[in-house]
């Protein structure tokens, strides 16, 4: 076997990676260095899964290593698919399936902005995204500058695909920066998912948002530490 492959519980894992705790029981891949989720993505699962039945099809848009996606696996029981364009963190994900005996989580190395090439449309009932929150003009991050930035894909792309994917009256959950909420609503309308829920972070730096495709007008709007 190559020094650089380690097995973990029979799945392989690569130099460079790491496979850390979610909980007592569960696990996942993650990168040594370069991208690594954080608080707002277990904000946003723990946001998406309150209102989540087990037989619900979920999907999470720019799935990165996978961390919003098993996790509602996990604690929901639903069926999951993923879409990420980065080839090694869509490998990442796919392997702690592996780990965490999830059969009915997919993650497939897939452009969002291409997105009716690989999946069927109004075929799930939640549709999850952790985006990047800054511009592609923005100054550039010094970790994983693609996942912080717009550089492969904007705002737009991320509704259009949500609202592809999606039923109707099905729902859409983001996280974003607050500096960009106007923008972020007027999109999510342009492409017909209609904010109903949103929750301002108390540190006025994020929110939380979730949206009904095809829902009428009546926003709600929140505070919440997260």
């Amino acid at each position: 076997m190559d020094d650089t492959v380690k097995l973990f519980d029979g799945v392989a894992v690569y130099d460079g990676e790491a496979v850390e705790p979610l909980d007592d029981a569960h696990s996942i891949i993650q990168p040594v260095d370069g991208y690594r989720f954080g608080g707002d993505a277990v904000a946003l699962f723990k946001y998406a899964a309150q209102n989540m039945r087990g037989g619900a099809r979920a999907f999470d848009l720019c799935s990165g290593c996978g961390i919003i996606g098993i996790s509602l696996a996990l604690a929901v029981g639903c069926e999951v698919s993923g879409a990420e364009l980065d080839t090694r963190l869509c490998d990442m994900s796919n392997r702690s399936c592996a780990i965490n005996g999830l059969d009915r989580v997919e993650f497939r190395n897939v452009d969002i902005k291409h997105i009716d090439r690989a999946f069927k449309r109004a075929s799930y009932d939640v549709v999850t995204c952790n985006p990047p929150f800054f511009k592609a003009d923005s100054k550039p991050r010094a970790v994983a500058p693609a996942a912080n930035s717009e550089l492969t894909a904007t705002f737009d792309d991320i509704a259009r695909a949500a609202a592809y994917l999606l039923k109707d009256g099905g729902a859409a959950y983001f996280v974003h920066t607050a500096g960009r909420l106007d923008e972020i609503l007027h999109t999510c309308r342009e492409r017909g998912l209609m904010p109903k829920e949103l929750t301002v972070n108390v540190n006025g730096k994020t929110f939380l948002l979730k949206c009904v495709r095809g829902a009428k007008q009546g926003l709600v709007v929140k505070t919440s530490r997260f």
